[in-house]
């Protein structure tokens, strides 16, 4: 018999009590959030239920082993911000892989994130929905079978096709919009995408929305043009400004407008059948005399950075984007997803010194094994000098390269991060500063050769890095570790929900290996103050005072 632990429910409907779990047959002794359980994982014929627990928290399941949803339902409960998770270090598609989420036989999962290389694999009867916004599918990626569904309800169209269309893949291939999937925006404002072209024509809505130019200059003209389906009853155009009721023509089904545009546009077609399905479409038209000098990332081609295809190119004097050899200008890559392949040999985007690339919302990352990164010329070396180009990583981006070559002046601000997935040096003759509330990882340095090869290399918001005063470092639990920065604000309560039942979550900028107590009051007096919980991160919920109580205080202390 293989060693496996299976869900009975015996207890209830929580998924993080071992009491529901059949562990007969396992060495797994405990089901605790963010702790791996090292073994298989089956949820047959049953309902689950994924609690909100103090603080983000994950199921966590080893590398290599396989959580089976089968026939089944896990679903959020209590304003559940928790997920489904790999060991730390786990990641996609560049390993170590984590679990394998398989999903089948008419099963409906929803959790608020997946991280840590996940591979979710969905059947065609099944239906995986995402509650998280941000990044919710987290070094992670998802294959759907035809008939699959997935959602995102806090990700809009715009935003999975710039942070998770790279990360999806259908029956194994890569996902083509109207190719083999298709997306629309539900009534209940779920972004939805469904595998296979196949299916009933009445859900067919908008079948194709074009522009005849991706770039142009300001006063310049695009034309769009559109072909709908004949059930079609209502169809609007929104540039941003408030949507407009757009004609088509009765007998084709088909429509054009000539648009002039003096800033880079987002049109978003909307079209209601008869059957009342709503689908968008959308399109974005870049106006590059508002845009400084420089190169622009458009994708057009994919994901390839090395491919002149998926650059603008107009604003500059640049010609080619070849390995090792320096782009004279700026390099602007925002609201993105750029894959770094792997090339013959070990080789580098290269930038010329001096100039500036600008990683904005997107995510960068390396593809099919490549040990590639991002340099600057030939001779150019920090802190000696001379410099070569700056690397700006910022507006929640994640950024990932096997090294970084040649006087790179890398800067992380707080809400984005850095990975680097190459031994031996791969922060060579560069330097990094990280801004409070950013991450650094390496995948292949251990801490001790952190601390011997690039800890002089890390400042911390422009000082010197110093472990324990303005960051922390820990193992990823393989061959790498993980820097995180301490946030130099001031501790300060960030956001308080009550729920529906009058519980209430409390939300704090907790510093990294930090633990924190919340006293609560009723009158704000000083001998009033009674204790909630202690020992927690960067969030509680009160669900012992806070139904009784119209009107409530609380306050967070530092634990020593």
């Amino acid at each position: 018999m293989f060693a496996e632990i299976v869900w009975t429910g015996a207890n209830g409907a929580d998924i993080f009590d071992e009491d529901n779990w059949d562990l007969s047959n396992s060495l797994v002794e405990v089901i605790d959030p963010n702790f791996s359980i090292d073994d298989d994982v089956i949820i047959k014929d049953a309902t689950v239920e994924i609690p909100q627990v103090t603080g983000q928290q994950r199921f966590q399941v080893g590398s290599g082993y396989t959580i089976t949803v089968d026939n089944s339902e896990i679903k959020l409960v209590g304003g559940s911000n928790d997920g489904i998770g790999g060991a730390v270090g786990s990641r996609l598609p560049q390993g170590p892989e984590g679990p394998v989420l398989d999903i089948k036989n008419g099963s409906f999962v929803e959790v608020f994130f997946i991280v840590n290389g996940v591979q979710v694999n969905v059947d065609g009867t099944s239906e995986v929905i995402f509650g998280g916004g941000g990044n919710p599918v987290n070094l992670s990626l998802i294959d759907l079978k035809e008939g699959a569904v997935l959602g995102f309800k806090n990700e809009t169209i715009e935003a999975f096709n710039s942070e998770h269309l790279g990360k999806l893949t259908i029956d194994g291939d890569v996902a083509e919009e109207e190719i083999n999937y298709s997306i629309s925006l539900s009534d209940e404002g779920v972004t939805t995408i469904i595998a296979g072209t196949e299916g009933d024509p009445g859900d067919d809505v908008i079948l194709s929305f074009e522009t005849d130019e991706t770039s142009v200059e300001s006063g310049d003209s695009v034309n769009l043009t559109w072909v709908v389906s004949e059930e079609i009853i209502s169809l609007t155009l929104d540039d941003g400004s408030g949507p407009i009721e757009v004609d088509f023509d009765p007998v084709d089904f088909d429509g054009e407008l000539n648009v002039t545009l003096t800033e880079t546009t987002t049109f978003t077609l909307s079209g209601v059948n008869a059957l009342d399905v709503e689908e968008q479409a959308v399109l974005k038209v870049i106006v590059t005399s508002d845009q400084a000098t420089g190169i622009y990332w458009v994708g057009t081609e994919g994901f390839d950075l090395f491919d002149e295809a998926n650059w603008d190119l107009t604003k500059s004097s640049v010609e080619i984007i070849d390995p090792n050899v320096s782009i004279e200008d700026d390099v602007y890559i925002v609201d993105a997803t750029v894959e770094i392949p792997q090339l013959p040999a070990q080789q580098r985007f290269q930038v010329a010194s001096g100039n500036i690339i600008t990683i904005d919302n997107s995510i960068v990352r390396l593809t099919g094994g490549s040990n590639d990164g991002i340099g600057g010329p030939p001779g150019s070396r920090l802190p000696g000098g001379p410099e070569g180009p700056t690397m700006n990583i910022v507006n929640g981006s994640s950024y990932e390269s096997y090294f970084i070559v040649n006087g790179v002046q890398m800067n992380v601000d707080a809400t984005s991060t850095a990975v680097f997935g190459g031994p031996g040096n791969p922060v060579n003759i560069s330097e990094i500063n990280l801004e409070p509330g950013s991450t650094l990882t390496f995948l292949k340095e251990t801490i001790e050769a952190f601390n011997s090869e690039h800890l002089s290399k890390v400042y911390i918001g422009g000082v010197p890095a110093e472990e324990g005063v303005n960051y922390t470092i820990e193992s990823d639990g393989g061959e790498g570790c993980i820097i995180t920065t301490i946030s130099d604000e001031a501790l300060k309560i960030t956001n308080i929900v009550r729920d529906e039942e009058g519980n209430v979550i409390i939300e704090w900028n907790g510093k990294p290996g930090s633990f924190y107590a919340v006293d609560v009051s009723y009158t704000l007096e000083e001998d009033s103050w009674e204790e909630l919980i202690d020992s927690v991160t960067n969030e509680a919920l009160d669900d012992t005072f806070a139904p009784e109580a119209e009107r409530i205080y609380y306050r967070i202390r530092e634990q020593e």
